[in-house]
């Protein structure tokens, strides 16, 4: 593949994208480094079995390494709520560790060294738990997350140590094996969950961030459903009334019912005029009354939001159109980009205003795009303005709306 192609495709992926596969990549390489480790424990010792035995271990590392990644992937997907827990791949990492402890003990035994500064068998077998002891319980990480199960753990390392003591087993090493389960399973932890726990952070960071876009959303539609209800509301009521009216006084032959009906047809009028204004944009906005909620809505949703520049003394046309802009560019940065900062600036020169909206964490567009810049671009040409979006360098949006006014003094 391109070098240029995985850039874009690197690109194209959303920040909590990014840190999913950088953490998944990092575990999965850990993991799979587990039989380099087995062949520096066997190097590592002079006290060795046969060849066999030695080939046998290492093979038992590697295959306890591939089921290792697999009951990883299988548990990240558990904790992140996309599946269920992978049960008999457990089950088969249980029985590889115990075979491949097996295979350790009979790789390089127990035996103290033969003379001052040689390796120990004992040692290798204790490095060799502590391998196998740490890369389990980094592959069942996602499911480690209850005190009791360092109690577990503890537990673990007493009865290894315990047992070794009490039966032939030379007792430094049996003790040593058993504080070597417990430095494992502490070890392995630290080095996996914490990397699992940040994950599901991300991810529920970036939950949260689509519901505060979705919420912007919802509360833009209940304004506009506020606006309609309070235009037709009090003037269809006016029209029921009028058109009983108009139908009592019809019934009776009063010349009246005529006068009626042309108050209704005035009233409906005058109805329709109002939601017109209402859809298309043209009831008074207060430019500073948005910019200000858009600041509030996007610092909320942990998006750094800086307003720079005067919105006074605007003609209510221009605050209207320009206060629109607001609004929509305040959705597609929640709704359309992972951004952290974002750095709105309202300019005045030479007879025009221009509002522009830059934020970074943009998204490459996943499919068609929508309606609404192409509502606000007819807008702006209505009153002669103009509207550009532009993508910059890196990952970065600009939404730049400039429109003619005459600065009020």
């Amino acid at each position: 593949m391109p070098v240029s192609m995985v850039s874009r495709w690197w690109e194209e992926r959303s920040a909590p994208q990014r840190f999913d596969l950088y953490t998944r990549g990092t575990l999965y390489s850990m993991l799979a480094g587990e039989p380099l480790v087995a062949l520096l424990i066997a190097s590592s010792s002079e006290d060795l079995g046969s060849a066999a035995q030695i080939a046998g271990f290492v093979a038992l590392a590697a295959v306890h390494a591939g089921i290792g990644v697999v009951v990883l992937r299988g548990g990240l997907a558990w904790y992140l709520g996309r599946g269920a827990w992978p049960y008999r791949w457990t089950v088969a990492l249980l029985a590889v560790t115990v075979c491949a402890a097996a295979a350790a003990v009979a790789a390089f035994g127990w035996s103290a060294p033969p003379e001052p500064g040689v390796v120990s068998g004992a040692v290798a077998t204790q490095f060799a738990v502590i391998m196998l002891s740490g890369f389990t319980v980094g592959a069942l990480a996602p499911r480690l997350d209850s005190p009791r199960l360092t109690l577990i753990a503890l537990l673990f390392g007493t009865v290894i140590a315990g047992v070794g003591y009490l039966s032939d087993w030379p007792r430094p090493s049996a003790i040593g094996t058993g504080l070597a389960a417990v430095f494992a399973y502490l070890g392995g932890w630290s080095a996996f969950r914490a990397s699992v726990w940040m994950l599901g952070i991300v991810w529920e960071l970036d939950r949260s961030r689509q519901v505060q876009a979705d919420l912007a959303v919802a509360e833009e539609r209940l304004r506009f459903a506020r606006d309609l209800h309070d235009i037709l509301g009090r003037n269809l009521s006016v029209i029921a009334v009028k058109s009983e009216l108009a139908a009592a006084l019809s019934r009776r032959g009063r010349d009246d019912a005529g006068d009626e009906m042309m108050a209704v047809r005035d009233i409906a009028q005058e109805s329709l005029r109002e939601v017109r204004e209402v859809v298309r944009g043209y009831r008074e906005v207060d430019l500073t009354t948005e910019l200000a909620g858009a600041r509030s809505v996007l610092r909320s949703a942990g998006v750094a939001t800086r307003v720079v520049g005067e919105v006074s003394a605007l003609p209510p046309d221009v605050q209207a159109v320009l206060g629109w802009v607001a609004r929509e560019g305040t959705t597609n940065v929640l709704r359309h980009s992972s951004a952290s900062t974002c750095v709105i600036t309202v300019a005045r020169s030479d007879g025009s205003v221009t509002l522009t909206m830059e934020n970074d964490g943009a998204r490459e567009p996943s499919g068609a795009s929508g309606s609404g810049l192409s509502g606000l671009a007819e807008r702006l040409s209505e009153l002669g303005g103009s509207l550009t979006a532009d993508r910059l360098d890196g990952d970065r949006f600009r939404l730049s709306a400039q429109v003619p006014s005459e600065v009020a003094s």
